[in-house]
């Protein structure tokens, strides 16, 4: 756009020149023509040229916003319906002989115990009886020089026997024994029974000897017992692995008692028959007078 106005200047200096010569040289008419030149070069110089109006358009771009919701996590757990069963009785079985024993430091047998075992609950409430099986019990227990204990333990409870040699006497006895038991003897009734028995010198035996009886009842009080059937037992001095001399129980010792006293209630009836007949017969020869 500066060099606008020196080629203006150029172009009307020719331009001039140019008519200056046609005048000259007669090809030009004689009415002179006047070029207003302020005019020309105001308009020229008026030609503005248009301002850059590009307008650049503002971003308009807008983001959408997220509108994603995440839906609630509405997975309700169902409550546990698990129920507890209703405690019942076992079913019925018979008397089983088991057979415990427990050895010392030294691995020697201190304790040999063979044994069927029942719990007898007799009360106004319950009347039956639990009836230890040995294949569902496990027992442990130990030995000293002078005391030895066992252990017996099942699914409803256990019961426990603690031995005593006595040196002086040479004497071994049980000093007592013990039961637990939770056991339902009716449908949806559990009830708990424990008791000890300590007895003065209870299964008492010499030194050396085992304790046998074929049938035994031990109460425990509260309305319980323990049934024993076909036990044997001895605790220390065992020999070779085997009970010693059996001692058994009153139950099973004989009684003479009976013999006895029927022994002596015939004899006596003898002595009257004989008496009563002594006596008649005299009676007959004081009868008779001789010729």
């Amino acid at each position: 756009s500066d060099l606008a106005p020196i080629w203006k200047q150029i172009f009307l200096h020719s331009l001039s020149a140019s008519f200056s010569s046609a005048l000259t040289s007669g090809a030009l008419s004689a009415t002179p023509t006047t070029i207003n030149l302020n005019k020309l070069n105001q308009n020229s110089s008026t030609t503005t040229p248009s301002p850059n109006t590009t307008t650049h358009s503002p971003n308009t771009t807008t983001h959408s916003p997220n509108t994603t919701t995440h839906s609630p996590n509405t997975t309700t757990s169902a409550p546990s319906t698990t129920t507890t069963p209703l405690p019942v009785p076992t079913p019925s079985t018979n008397m089983t002989v088991g057979n415990y024993n427990v050895t010392d430091e030294k691995g020697s047998l201190c304790i040999m115990l063979d044994m069927a075992i029942g719990i007898r609950v007799n009360t106004s409430m319950v009347n039956g009886t639990f009836i230890v099986q040995p294949s569902k019990t496990n027992f442990n227990g130990e030995c000293s020089q002078n005391v030895a204990s066992i252990i017996l333990n099942f699914g409803e409870g256990g019961i426990s026997l603690k031995f005593n040699k006595n040196d002086a006497t040479k004497k071994v006895f049980v000093e007592f024994i013990q039961y637990d038991l939770t056991y339902a003897f009716k449908t949806g009734v559990l009830s708990n029974y424990t008791g000890l028995n300590r007895s003065l010198e209870l299964f008492s035996v010499d030194l050396g000897h085992s304790y046998s009886c074929k049938a035994e009842t031990v109460y425990m009080g509260g309305g319980v017992s323990l049934d024993l059937t076909q036990n044997r037992f001895q605790a220390f001095d065992i020999k070779n692995n085997v009970f010693g001399s059996p001692e058994v129980c009153k139950a099973d010792q004989r009684d003479y008692r009976v013999a006895i006293v029927v022994g002596i209630i015939l004899i006596i009836l003898i002595v009257i028959v004989v008496i009563a007949y002594l006596i008649s017969r005299k009676r007959r020869s004081n009868g008779y007078q001789s010729l």
